[in-house]
Parts: structure tokens; C-alpha cells; sequence
């Protein structure tokens, strides 16, 4: 399936919920990146459960091994033949240093393009800032500054 198809299907489930795509896929819709690895939905915490059931019912939930610094209260990743994983996040959380640093969604933020419902680039720079990804963070201050 293609990114764009996927993302719209998936957009159309969630659109009951405030949810926002990010990560590479927000990239490649920035016109950043070629070829998303995954899809990284944000949703809140409180819907965060009813979702995972949603997803269920059309993806495969997978198992998931968390990195000892991500403490993300909710996460799930679910796959499906010839479609992009999806990775679900709520109460996004990180240790550094010794220090917990929580991140808020504010899924008001999010904007609809094309059928699809994407996270503002300010907060996948914090976000990428968070996660330590250096490259990622260069690369959305430049889009940014432009």
C-alpha cells in the first residue's frame, strides 16, 4: 500500500479522536524525507486504550522492547502485510540524565492536509530534541528558519 493511501485510511479510523501523525511520516509530508520507516501516531492518554482496539481490529499488534530512557506511559506498535508499522504513543515521557522530562500533545495543534492529520514541525523539534535524534532536529530547524 502506498505511504499516502495508508495515512489516509488511517486518518479516516482515527478521525473520531484528537491524534496527529508525526515522526518521518510528518517529514515526508514536509517534503524531508523519501521513505518513512513507520508511521508514529500521538494521541492522548485517555484515548489511548480505545484506540489500541481500533487498531486491532484491522492491524496486528506486536510486541515492543522500550529503550530504559523512553518512559512513554503508553505504547503500542501494530503491523499488517504490505503497510507501514504503526506506532501508537500517549504521556510521552523521557529520562535524561537522571531527570524526567514529560512531553504534552496538543492535538489542537494538529492540521488536516489531503485527508491525512498531521502534527505541527515545532513539536516533533521538541520531540526529536527529546529522543536525542541531533540529525532529525537539524533538519526541522532549517525547515523552520526557512
Amino acid at each position: 500500500m502506498n505511504l499516502a493511501a495508508q495515512l489516509q485510511q488511517l486518518s479516516a479510523l482515527l478521525q473520531p479522536f484528537p491524534f496527529g501523525i508525526g515522526g518521518s511520516c510528518l517529514l515526508w509530508q514536509l517534503g524531508l524525507e523519501a521513505q518513512p520507516g513507520d508511521i508514529d501516531v500521538v494521541c492522548r492518554e485517555e484515548d489511548f486504550d480505545t484506540i489500541c482496539r481500533l487498531l486491532a481490529q484491522h492491524y496486528q499488534p506486536e510486541a515492543v522492547t522500550l529503550h530504559a530512557d523512553f518512559v512513554t506511559r503508553h505504547f503500542a506498535r501494530f503491523s499488517q502485510s504490505g503497510a507501514r508499522d504503526i506506532e501508537l504513543m500517549a504521556g510521552i515521557a523521557v529520562l535524561q540524565q537522571g531527570q524526567l522530562i514529560e512531553w504534552t500533545f496538543h492535538p489542537e495543534r494538529c492540521f488536516w492536509q489531503d485527508n491525512m492529520c498531521f502534527m505541527p514541525a515545532s513539536d516533533w523539534l521538541e520531540l526529536y530534541g527529546l529522543f536525542n535524534r541531533p540529525k532529525r532536529v537539524e533538519t526541522l530547524k532549517r525547515y523552520l528558519a526557512e
